[in-house]
């Protein structure tokens, strides 16, 4: 189930307003936390503060203008030379009426006024009102507590009695560093459909270099990112911004003033009396490298952006791949249980036919959700909302929903009346037939203009909302859907369709929390494996390929799933973890995570795939140590000869490996891992266990449900005997179904604990 927000902030004052006050009027104060919107109505300013952040924006002569931006950890001003327009939008009238910009700083504005109150997540909005004869616009700001985080977004209202057409929508608009502009430098990052260079970061580029306009369509051409790093003085302002149609920034030196501005490109029609919302920005500070940007980012996102995470599809262990026959479906799920897995995939193929989204005959998709949950498993089914193909039901009761029926991946157009009602109802009544389980997007919706773009956005929301107890995971051909708002409301998202190489997902994960991601690089492969595919326990964790593979093939498997496991109850793995990128003394580093507890007392490092390094010699510098605090160092493969030093001491003469091995992982004050002989103590052996006769999924054998053991460590799995021979494990849950058996079969079992100490055995009795 998904949860609400941690209680992190104090709320002082709920709600606050105004209109234009007389001079003399008393500030108006709206407060949370350690944050604050302090209205001046003499001066018409609202300043918007925390213990990291205070922005200040004027309403002057018909103006509004960002006045003020400073960095209180370092008492910099970012608002130097150049004015800030707030925002920008390009209107066309139809009709020869020139294209017309409108920006905060062009003046002609009525100020309306002002509301400011408090959100249930702690968070201030602040929503100033301007208008023309012809124009409304509402500026709204969300400021939140504890952090440096300001998010900003422009909706506007055509009041005239005419459509209009809406082109280069800002999703932020300010001039920032103009008089430091020799000491900045830009770094963004490519996209997933960025050809030579997918997910790189792109930097450092100085900002004395001039204009730069990356953009694309969502985040295939560039991600939804841009940060702007004083390199003397070690700080720097970073921008996201939510949009998953086409977009373009102009970021860069701009007659001299830096300029900060993406915006939504594609036109968008407004018709009369009609108000639509623009994409959402947001803006915050950090000291030091890009790690402590990235660690930024996820702070906030922790805080902030987590409420719509499930615990119950995050971290995930999940079998991928293709097939939904029900033999297919067992197999998988069997293999899961002895990996210790959490989730069966079903992929494009399991459905009659996209749009109408029904099981092929034969495929019993909530026997599916039955015989997985008695494993402690789910199930996750493509199933892309917006998708239609020309033959469904769908597509034949409307076909003029349909954006191009010859398209397979076009589907329905979302901007129409009824079409986000039909797949809002449409989703829930899936859920209600063979959920809950995941739902995986894909095509047909990173492109477009800013009504699709919320339309996208507004059927994901929906769908988290009316189905609490499901998952998301995202995809559109890759990572076009991909931006920090999207990626909020889903507990996946897959970053790219094909094979990436070793930055997948190295410099992405300064964005999005590293377990969301689905990396391309490699994979776990049954029966196939290579322990190189240990950098998936830096990320989410994939299995996949032969579904006849027996006990050796899988065993390589549940060793690095239960590794996973453990890493996530050590707080490790999951929210609040830190992300770093250690330098290497020679050769790239590119592929190198290191993931640390929010406490940053205990940790591991990954390495990337792919022969790196073999048997050769390697030196890493950690990052984000504690440099009082002792660390025990001590490798999975024994690369790395077990040590304790203090976190400066690692940080400085670094982490050597004489010669290093294939799958190593360093670990930092992680002693008492599985695997690591540090455990004597046995564990207890199950209990009250029985087996019975039942049929699933068209097998008919012999269940076994028992009562758990315990150890004092970590419980690793059970072993299962048949006949008096060594027959399976279960490493999930308390369950275990043999097709084919029948009652002259006898069982034992026995619990495992990390180390490798076992119970005695224990017969299964009749039942």
């Amino acid at each position: 189930m998904r949860t609400a927000a941690t209680g992190l902030l104090v709320l002082a004052l709920a709600v606050a307003g105004a209109v234009a006050a007389p001079p003399g009027y008393a500030a108006d104060i709206t407060s949370s936390g350690d944050a604050s919107v302090t209205f001046d109505p003499a001066a018409k300013t609202w300043t918007l503060e925390t213990s990291a952040v205070r922005r200040v924006i004027r309403f002057q002569s018909g103006t509004l203008a960002q006045t003020s931006l400073v960095n209180k950890a370092t008492g910099r001003e970012y608002q130097q030379s150049g004015a800030s327009s707030e925002f920008r939008i390009r209107i066309e009238a139809n009709g020869a009426t020139p294209a017309t910009d409108y920006r905060g700083s062009t003046g002609g504005w009525s100020y309306d006024g002002f509301t400011s109150v408090v959100q249930p997540n702690g968070s201030i909005e602040l929503a100033v009102t301007l208008s023309t004869p012809y124009l409304k616009i509402v500026r709204h700001y969300w400021l939140y507590p504890q952090t440096s985080f300001i998010e900003e977004r422009t909706d506007i209202t055509n009041k005239t009695s005419t459509a209009k057409s809406l082109n280069d929508y800002s999703a932020l608009s300010m001039r920032v560093l103009g008089d430091d502009a020799s000491d900045v430098d830009m770094y963004y990052i490519s996209g997933d459909k960025a050809t030579g260079m997918y997910q790189q970061l792109k930097g450092p580029i100085p900002l004395a270099s001039g204009l730069q306009n990356p953009g694309g369509k969502g985040g295939n051409g560039h991600q939804e990112f841009v940060t702007l790093r004083d390199r003397v003085a070690g700080e720097g302002i970073v921008a996201t911004w939510d949009h998953t149609g086409n977009w373009v920034m102009n970021v860069g030196d701009s007659y001299g003033k830096i300029l900060i501005e993406p915006r939504a490109t594609a036109s968008t029609p407004l018709a009369a009396g009609a108000t639509i919302a623009g994409p959402l920005g947001r803006i915050g500070f950090y000291q030091g490298d890009l790690d402590a940007m990235g660690n930024a980012l996820l702070d906030f996102t922790y805080r902030y952006l987590w409420s719509h995470t499930d615990d119950d599809y995050f971290p995930l262990i999940r079998y991928g791949g293709y097939g939904s026959d029900p033999a297919t479906i067992a197999a998988k799920i069997h293999q899961l249980s002895y990996i210790g897995g959490d989730m069966v995939w079903m992929d494009d193929g399991w459905q009659d036919k996209v749009g109408d989204w029904n099981a092929k005959p034969g495929e019993p998709l909530a026997e599916y959700r039955d015989f997985a949950a008695l494993h402690g498993q789910k199930v996750g089914y493509w199933l892309i909302p917006w998708g239609a193909e020309a033959t469904s039901a769908v597509a034949a009761a409307h076909p003029d929903w349909m954006v191009n029926p010859t398209d397979r991946k076009a589907g329905l157009d979302t901007t129409l009346p009824g079409v986000t009602d039909h797949i809002g109802d449409m989703l829930s009544a899936r859920q209600d037939s063979y959920g809950p389980f995941m739902l995986k997007t894909d095509f047909g919706a990173d492109s477009g203009n800013l009504a699709k773009a919320n339309a996208t956005r507004q059927i994901l929301a929906d769908f988290v909302a009316d189905n609490p107890d499901a998952g998301l995971q995202l995809c559109s051909d890759g990572g076009g859907l991909m931006n920090m708002g999207t990626v909020a409301l889903s507990d996946l998202a897959l970053q790219r369709d094909g094979t990436a190489g070793r930055e997948d997902g190295y410099w992405t994960s300064m964005l999005y929390p590293t377990e969301k991601l689905i990396v391309s690089y490699g994979r776990g492969d049954v029966g196939a494996y290579t322990k190189s595919n240990r950098h998936l326990l830096s990320f989410h964790f994939t299995v996949a390929g032969d579904t006849t593979a027996g006990p050796a093939a899988l065993e390589p498997l549940r060793i690095d799933a239960e590794l996973y496991r453990y890493l996530n109850t050590k707080g490790v793995i999951g929210r609040w973890v830190k992300v770093y990128r250690p330098t290497a003394a020679s050769g790239s580093a590119t592929g190198i995570i290191q993931k640390m507890s929010s406490d940053s007392n205990r940790g591991y490092i990954t390495f990337p795939k792919s022969a790196f390094a073999l048997g050769s010699s390697v030196t890493i510098f950690p990052k984000g140590l504690i440099p009082s605090a002792d660390y025990t160092v001590a490798g999975q493969e024994g690369s790395v000869a077990t040590q304790t030093k203090t976190g400066a001491q690692w940080m400085a003469s670094g982490i050597t490996m004489s010669s290093y091995v294939e799958g190593e992982i360093v670990y930092f004050n992680l002693q008492d891992r599985p695997g690591s002989h540090t455990d004597a103590v046995a564990p207890t052996a199950p209990s009250s266990a029985s087996a019975r006769t039942a049929s699933h999924l068209g097998q008919t054998g012999r269940e076994l449900t028992w009562t758990a053991g315990l150890d004092d460590r970590w419980l690793s799995h059970y072993e299962v005997q048949k006949d008096g021979q060594s027959y399976s494990k279960v490493s999930r849950g308390e369950y275990f179904f043999d097709a084919g058996a029948t009652t002259a079969t006898t069982y034992k079992l026995r619990t495992v604990d990390g180390d490798g100490n076992v119970s005695a055995w224990v017969p299964v009795s009749n039942g």
